[in-house]
Formats: structure tokens, sequence, C-alpha cells
């Protein structure tokens, strides 16, 4: 594709082929509707208290960690999967040229009204989009998107859309550990894998930096928000259609009982303990070198 990203932005708004981070979008939507977080992402908790009251100072301290890791040079990026906006509007303040990939079109639109429509857009999945520039940026930013992309195919758009000698800036858990319970959550790559990949496909790993020992503690928050609050709403609801509308509650009850009881187990192992036991926090910067 020839185009510039100028001649691109807002294009793709009709995409359909919904996947699992689109629904995971819905997600995060919800969150940022209800908490009215800046941020859809995890807190940096280095010399904070474990508390929500904190997680915005916490998402605060987590984009400048991040953010200081781009290479000096860069000047246009590719931000795959864009929350709510906050890390975009930043990296517009400092001055980088931006484009996203995002395959939700609220999440865009709120990019956009964040950065007074600085960033070009494009609607899509990034593993399978055409809608980009090839060749084109100096850096690909993938916060907390990594894990919604097959490795493989991750790489090779990397390739096709980043500069030769340009930067691939990673910020995302991995899978360390074998999961060894039906509760526990499948979401990352495993590490062992991903790294062999991004060596296979010509990508120089030049920082690996573990950061999980600050970011776990969002998960206590998230577990926290799910088991105290979540739940007893539920609850409460359940007892009242039981009370009014009894047949009802006996359909939900034998169509819906277990998997209720899954959810609640499943949150159950949503600690920080159990996070850093299996997984691993991680900020990695590759370079693109050319293919040999």
């Amino acid at each position: 594709m020839n185009s510039t990203p100028k001649q691109m932005a807002n294009t793709n708004l009709n995409s359909k082929g919904h996947g699992k981070n689109f629904y995971n979008d819905i997600g995060l939507r919800l969150a940022h509707k209800l908490l009215g977080l800046e941020y859809l992402h995890y807190g940096y908790f280095e010399n904070l208290p474990t508390a929500l009251s904190n997680l915005p100072q916490a998402q605060e301290k987590y984009m400048e960690v991040v953010l200081g890791h781009i290479p000096e040079g860069v000047t246009t990026i590719l931000d795959i999967g864009c929350g709510a906006g906050g890390m975009a509007k930043n990296m517009v303040l400092r001055g980088y040229d931006l484009t996203i990939c995002e395959p939700d079109p609220y999440l865009l639109n709120k990019t956009q009204e964040m950065t007074n429509h600085m960033v070009k857009g494009v609607i899509g999945f990034y593993q399978n989009t055409n809608d980009l520039p090839e060749n084109y940026f100096d850096l690909i930013l993938m916060s907390e998107s990594c894990q919604y992309v097959p490795f493989q195919m991750g790489f090779a758009q990397h390739r096709r859309f980043g500069k030769i000698g340009g930067y691939v800036l990673i910020s995302d858990f991995f899978i360390t550990k074998n999961l060894d319970s039906p509760f526990l959550s499948k979401s990352g790559h495993p590490l062992d894998l991903f790294l062999k990949q991004a060596q296979e496909s010509g990508f120089e790993l030049i920082k690996n930096i573990d950061i999980t020992p600050q970011t776990a503690p969002t998960m206590d928050i998230y577990q926290s928000l799910i088991i105290n609050k979540a739940f007893p709403i539920f609850e409460a609801l359940f007892e009242y259609t039981q009370k009014k509308y009894p047949t009802l509650y006996k359909l939900l009850s034998y169509f819906l009982s277990k998997k209720i009881n899954f959810v609640r187990q499943k949150y159950l192992t949503q600690s920080a303990e159990v996070f850093s036991k299996y997984k691993s926090y991680r900020i990695l910067l590759f370079k693109i070198n050319p293919l040999t």
C-alpha cells in the first residue's frame, strides 16, 4: 500500500469481523465509563499503596515508564490498540507523529477526541490490516495489545509496516509457567516462544525489563472490584428475581449456575500473587534488522 497516514485517516470505519480483542475492548469501555479512568492499562505501583484511589497515579507512572523507553530519533509511531486515549494524548504532546490501529470504533473516536484529532486512525485488527503505509514507522508500540495478536503474524506485520532499523516496543504480560488449573487466566503469549519467534524473524532484542513487582498489584484492585462490588450486585439481582419471579429464577439457576460458579472461581485466582506465579510483565524493545 502506498498511501501515507494523512491520506488514510479514519478509513475502514465500517470493518466487520469482531474477535477476542473486540469483546475485551467492550469490557475496557465499560471500565472507562464506570471508573472514569484516562488509561485502560495496568498501574505501576512503585512506592504506592495498592488501592483503587491510587490507580490513576499508578497508571500515569506506567505511561511515563513505557514511553521513557522510546529511543531517540523516533518521530513516527504506530500505536496498536489505543485504549481510552490517555497514552496517545501524551505521545502527541511529546511531538510524535502518531497513527492508531484499533478494532473498536468507540475507542478510536475517544482517542481522536482526546488528541484534538491529531492522530491518524485505522479501524481493524492489526494482524490482517492493509490500511497502513509499508516500511513507514520508526517505532511500533504495543501496550497491552500484544497478547491479542498471534505473534507470528504480529512480527510479520511489524516488518511490513516498520522501517528497517526501526523499533518495536512492547509492554505486556507473558506466560512463564504452565497453567495447571482450569480457573487460571490463559491471556498472554508464552514468553520463551515469543522471544524465539522474534529472533527467528530478525528482531534484535535490545531491552528485556521485568516490571512484574510494580504492575501485579493492579490485579488485587481488579479482583477486589469484581468480588466485593460486582458479585454482590449480581447476587442481589438473583435474590430479587427469586422472590419476584421464582420460575424465571429456577430457569436462570439451571442454565447459569455452573457458569457463575466457574466465573467466581476464576476471579478468585486473579490476585497479584497468582499472577506473579504464572506470568511476567515485561517491557521489550526490539530493533528491526534486515533479513539475511
